[in-house]
């Protein structure tokens, strides 16, 4: 069995998507972001401290939280009165609450404009992979807003204040930790802050209980030694009894990169936290391209943005005595007497020509139908959420026309592989961008008998007028080359025998036909 099949079987066994725990590894991938250590060395000349790194670090027994609370401590004195960080002292004054706070906003200017992702094509393609990916949300101790920029619909929480003291959905969302350069004061830096940070980490966990127990944890840029993981994990074990531990099984998956070429694998180990042997799956490799490519056809029956509007909907609704929701629940669209009641209604369709429908409610005869009698549906909403339904049940759908209109087609008449759409997986774009004319090919004794046709045939007219049978007419003409196919008969040779699509015996290659048509207007 491969990687991808292992951890789709794997993550198959629960009723939830994953969430990603990501550290700082991770925007060091992608950013070339530095280590902490490394950042605080740069922080050193572009501050003009006056000592060299290597006093601060002596001086904290090499504790970097230590150094940072050394180095923020002097600092504070030089951006108060420094003509180099006169400018910044007027825009951000204000903004200023303890004596490392100035220490905080110039990291956080630093590493934006350090954060550009790098140039690398593996990188890219694994980017725009996870850009797909279909997860719950994101737990990270990273300051930088690559995730955000990530998943854009996905709400953030910044701080472990805002996080333990909010309302969580668990999903949709990022819990930001160790704060965020948006938010220069929430960085978890010096060592007065990992005090406070360590003070509430067992409400922290408390929090994320829930999720680690109901969700598949997937854990990205950290060690297994990682200090910020094992203090999280030792405090989450503290809230369960150890046959409870259990409930952790196959649930912590770690990813551990390799330097070198290496075939991706997924084993059984285990972490030591306190005196508790916690389970895990190690998930070792040197290219996240087969892990991203898992996430990204992970599909969700809805929209993540939209299930946590409704989870949050219904949240008010339960919580609430006065709740600002009004909620109509039924069973049978038909029951539904009383909707004009409701102050909010949410649906999924195209408006006015299709509500009664709803867009993923279109069927393959639907399709069809629209190719031959355009129907003046959206085409962007028909692509991301029919064609991509379609395509995981149907031999032959008419891609094109809509894919083409919405602009999700360059000049050669294929979908980027890089294009941003999350509906769009991998396997969806890969079939598309593989259809050939030969796909519409008949059985094998038919085709064998390419060359006789276009030999005997010099239009497509002339082909159906020699050949009155259906049928016939029907496993032939795809022999036809291109420059023989007259695409305005051909639409008016399929408005004409439409009534085929509903054909028992004809109906299969009447769909092949149409999807072919759709193929010769709209792709090539």
């Amino acid at each position: 069995m491969s990687f991808q099949e292992e951890i789709t079987t794997h993550l198959a066994k629960f009723n939830t998507s994953p969430f990603l725990f990501v550290g700082s590894g991770f925007s060091r991938r992608y950013y070339g972001l530095p280590t902490w250590e490394a950042l605080l060395i740069e922080m050193v000349t572009k501050l003009s401290l006056s000592k060299p790194y290597e006093y601060y670090k002596s001086n904290s027994d090499g504790r970097l939280p230590q150094v940072a609370s050394m180095m923020g401590d002097e600092f504070n004195s030089i951006w108060w009165s420094s003509e180099l960080f006169e400018e910044n002292r007027r825009q951000h004054q204000k903004e200023i609450s303890t004596k490392f706070c100035p220490l905080k906003l110039e990291i956080t200017k630093h590493l934006q404009d350090k954060s550009n992702l790098l140039d690398d094509e593996i990188l890219k393609k694994e980017i725009n992979l996870l850009k797909k990916a279909n997860i719950d949300g994101v737990i990270t101790t990273n300051w930088d807003t690559l995730i955000e920029e990530l998943f854009p619909t996905f709400t953030s929480f910044i701080g472990q204040e805002e996080l333990i003291f909010s309302e969580l959905f668990t999903i949709g969302e990022i819990y930001k930790i160790h704060g965020s350069t948006t938010s220069p004061s929430s960085l978890v830096l010096t060592s007065e802050d990992y005090e406070n940070f360590d003070e509430r980490n067992t409400y922290l966990a408390a929090k994320l209980l829930t999720l680690f127990i109901e969700h598949p944890i997937i854990f990205i840029g950290y060690s297994l030694d990682d200090k910020n993981i094992q203090n999280i994990l030792k405090s989450i074990v503290k809230c369960l009894t150890k046959d409870k531990v259990t409930k952790l099984q196959d649930r912590l998956l770690f990813c551990q990169w390799v330097d070198g070429d290496v075939i991706t694998t997924i084993t059984d180990s285990s972490m030591l936290i306190s005196d508790t042997v916690i389970p895990i799956k190690l998930i070792k490799l040197n290219t996240f391209l087969d892990l991203f490519t898992v996430l990204a056809n992970n599909k969700k029956k809805l929209p993540t943005k939209v299930l946590r509007q409704m989870k949050g909907m219904i949240y008010d609704f339960v919580k609430s005595n006065n709740s600002k929701q009004k909620i109509f629940v039924a069973d049978n669209l038909d029951d539904i007497e009383n909707i004009h009641k409701a102050e909010f209604v949410y649906g999924v369709g195209i408006k006015d020509k299709l509500s009664d429908i709803g867009i993923k409610g279109i069927g393959l005869k639907d399709l069809h139908e629209d190719i031959i009698n355009d129907k003046g549906w959206n085409s962007e909403s028909i692509a991301k959420l029919c064609l991509t339904q379609q395509q995981l049940t149907a031999r032959f759908v008419p891609y094109f026309k809509h894919l083409k209109i919405a602009g999700f087609l360059d000049e050669q008449g294929k979908i980027d592989d890089a294009i941003d759409v999350v509906e769009f997986s991998p396997s969806f774009i890969t079939k598309v961008n593989n259809i050939t004319r030969n796909d519409f090919f008949p059985a094998q004794n038919y085709a064998k008998k390419e060359d006789e046709t276009n030999a005997k045939y010099n239009s497509l007219e002339e082909l159906v007028t020699a050949l009155p049978t259906p049928l016939h007419q029907l496993v032939y003409i795809p022999l036809l080359q291109e420059d023989k196919i007259d695409l305005l008969y051909f639409g008016d040779y399929l408005e004409k025998n439409m009534h085929l699509l509903d054909n028992s015996s004809l109906g299969s290659h009447f769909r092949k036909l149409v999807c072919l048509y759709d193929f010769l207007k709209n792709k090539q």
